[in-house]
């Protein structure tokens, strides 16, 4: 992994506070939709924990019977989020990412979405999330791609750390006993250099 900043107050609750009223104005991108449609792609029913969803709409393309809780540290977008998905299956919960208070191996299918580049543990989070999931149960992660410093980095403010494919794979190793990996590119301009990367990878439970 290589550093792209240290940690700053750009990663604290309330500036993602003031980023989920932002895109709550806008709505979902398509990348955000695509990404989100794909990171369920090996759910199979049963629970699902959404680590660091803040405007996650991951719950919209679950399939089947399901138990969907989303969790965050910005107290104003989880109480948004409860008052948007006012149904028994979905719940949400202000979380510390580091140490949870979710109880071990209930998660059926857990997700981490575009959350590690923003961490200054990554390992100790990829821990906790496979502490709360289940044996045989699914870890789906997404990072931006070898992302770097040089203009038109994804978000050179919060983000901490750029990920190789083998960077996450290193990460989620200890835990799990099968892997898969998908790359997200631009539907328009795949080989543009700006257009950055989205990488899925998908680490079912030893």
């Amino acid at each position: 992994m290589i550093k792209l900043t240290e940690q700053n107050s750009k990663n604290d609750p309330a500036e993602y506070d003031r980023i989920f009223a932002e895109r709550a104005k806008k709505g979902p991108n398509w990348q955000d939709v695509r990404r989100w449609r794909e990171m369920t792609r090996y759910f199979k029913g049963g629970v699902v924990t959404d680590i660091g969803c803040l405007d996650s709409q991951v719950s919209e393309h679950l399939t089947g019977e399901f138990k969907y809780m989303g969790t965050d540290v910005a107290k104003e977008a989880i109480k948004k989020m409860t008052e948007l998905y006012p149904y028994s299956n979905r719940t949400f919960l202000v979380d510390d990412i580091y140490k949870s208070k979710i109880q071990d191996e209930v998660s059926d299918y857990t997700i981490l979405g575009e959350v590690l580049e923003h961490l200054e543990r990554p390992a100790d989070a990829i821990k906790e999330a496979f502490r709360i999931l289940k044996h045989g149960g699914v870890l789906a992660v997404s990072v931006p791609l070898e992302e770097s410093i040089e203009p038109g980095a994804v978000d050179a403010e919060r983000h901490l750390w750029s990920y190789t494919k083998q960077d996450v794979l290193d990460l989620v190793k200890p835990y799990a006993k099968k892997t898969k990996t998908k790359i997200l590119r631009s539907k328009w301009f795949p080989k543009y250099k700006y257009c950055w990367p989205q990488l899925i990878v998908w680490a079912t439970k030893l």
